[in-house]
């Protein structure tokens, strides 16, 4: 092995272990470049899908199940969130694709099935030669256990395929996550790979600042990430440009006295955990009745309410009497039902948290959503919005922030995690546009050693 050959493995290319599939024998209702994505995701084996929401992940991801059930002759699952289920399978109807709804091993037939992350205690795993783990961004909300219990649940499957929206790039741990699922590299491997310890935030890591190029280009090996059609080559990307998004925060005036005289004469407003929840309780009530009067502007449109909490959510049906609530304690029939009613227009007004249906889900059918109150979480807001805020939408999109005044430090975190999503994104996208290129086409990618400063060390060379 010569010294090229050993950079060359260095990269960490991962190699092709799939079922090729040209891209004309795909799905016919798909596009050029949704059906050559296919056949490449197909012809890897084992492989993630990170497209913006409104790209199609749906059909995509269906037709790559069928074709992995027609070549093998044996049962794919598909694991959805909550609530996704019924839309994949009403989305399979649409383009000639049977699925089944199974919420236990014995409701399993042959082909394509659809379960929910909750219920995969309920099945015999091995039984399955293919895995779709639909907005598979879903791996870093669970806790350690619960997430190596999934990546060993599936270590053996032939065929895995990860699908979820464009991946935050300043959150590697989830991109780590992915490559952990399929197989592809343990997280610790990664780590010590591309990263060192971000001194400045504890627990956290970094990219090596030589690192960012080959990490992103080793991504690129085994998972396309796509914005627009043209990110994979010579496509237009005429009728993907996203609606006007009007974003709007009201800020709701909440007094500073204390009336308990527990910190004197003034509240004192602090920063931590106990303090945030105590504030976002104190301000819920003045933030439900404004959430209800901008509902109320638009009697006419439906309306998805988002909040966090139980007891906010309560506030809120006191306020809007006339919307549907789902919580996290109600049945599966529930939820399925209320959101699938939302989405057929029965439904007129809908109070939920984001952790329940702001994942996965096309609400392309509403153009209107207010978040009562914020968490410091920036995905949980990010992919709220994105269910309405999508390539498809054909209305503009209005988004509203109601905070209290005394909340504001979680609003300046939420938007300067979205400046840095933003500008980590084009960075992500201009360092992986070339290899992905050629990974999709089947071409060989070149290594550049013009761009490798080797320097050997003084004791190798006698000094």
């Amino acid at each position: 092995m010569d010294y090229i050959d050993f950079l060359l493995r260095k990269k960490k290319i991962e190699e092709t272990a799939g079922i090729k599939v040209s891209p004309e024998k795909l799905n016919k209702h798909s596009f050029d470049w949704q059906a050559e994505i296919t056949s490449w995701n197909l012809r890897k084996g084992r492989s993630a899908l990170f497209a913006e929401c409104g790209l199609g992940k749906t059909i995509m991801q269906l037709d790559w199940a069928d074709n992995v059930h027609r070549h093998t002759n044996k049962d794919v699952l598909i694991v959805a969130p909550l609530a996704v289920s019924r839309q994949t399978q009403r989305e399979g109807e649409k383009f000639g694709i049977e699925t089944h709804i199974a919420r236990k091993q014995k409701d399993v037939k042959r082909g394509i099935n659809i379960t929910n992350y909750e219920m995969l205690d309920h099945f015999d795993l091995d039984k399955f030669v293919g895995v779709v783990l639909d907005e598979s961004s879903i791996l870093k909300s669970f806790m350690g256990k619960t997430k190596r219990m999934l990546v060993q649940a599936f270590e053996k499957t032939p065929y895995r395929l990860s699908c979820t929206a464009t991946p935050a790039p300043n959150d590697h741990m989830e991109i780590l996550n992915q490559a952990e699922f399929l197989g592809i590299m343990s997280s610790s491997e990664a780590l010590a790979m591309w990263f060192i310890n971000d001194t400045q935030n504890m627990g956290t890591y970094r990219l090596k600042k030589h690192a960012i190029k080959p990490f992103w280009e080793w991504v690129s090996t085994w998972a396309v990430s796509i914005s627009k059609p043209s990110d994979i080559g010579p496509y237009s990307d005429e009728g993907y440009i996203l609606p006007k998004l009007h974003e709007h925060t009201e800020i709701v005036d909440i007094s500073l006295l204390d009336k308990t005289l527990e910190d004197g004469f003034i509240r004192e407003i602090k920063t931590n955990a106990t303090a945030y929840h105590k504030e976002k309780r104190f301000t819920a009530e003045k933030r439900a009745i404004r959430t209800a009067e901008i509902v109320a502007m638009k009697p006419d449109k439906q309306h998805v309410v988002w909040c966090d909490t139980n007891y906010e959510a309560d506030l809120l049906r006191k306020y809007i009497p006339q919307a549907i609530e789902v919580r996290g304690s109600d049945k599966v029939e529930k939820k399925e039902e209320s959101i699938m009613g939302f989405i057929d227009g029965d439904i007129q007004i809908l109070i939920s948290k984001p952790t329940i249906f702001g994942y996965g889900l096309n609400l392309q059918n509403c153009s209107n959503t207010t978040h009562c109150g914020l968490s410091y979480s920036y995905e949980d807001y990010y992919q709220a919005l994105k269910r309405f805020h999508r390539f498809g939408q054909k209305e503009e999109v209005y988004s509203n922030i109601v905070i209290g005044s005394t909340e504001m430090n979680i609003l300046n975190v939420i938007n300067r995690k979205k400046e840095l999503h933003n500008e980590m994104n084009e960075n992500m996208f201009n360092s992986i546009k070339e290899i992905q290129g050629h990974s999709i086409k089947g071409t060989k990618f070149q290594l550049n050693l013009d761009d490798i400063n080797i320097e050997l060390p003084k004791w190798a060379v006698g000094e």
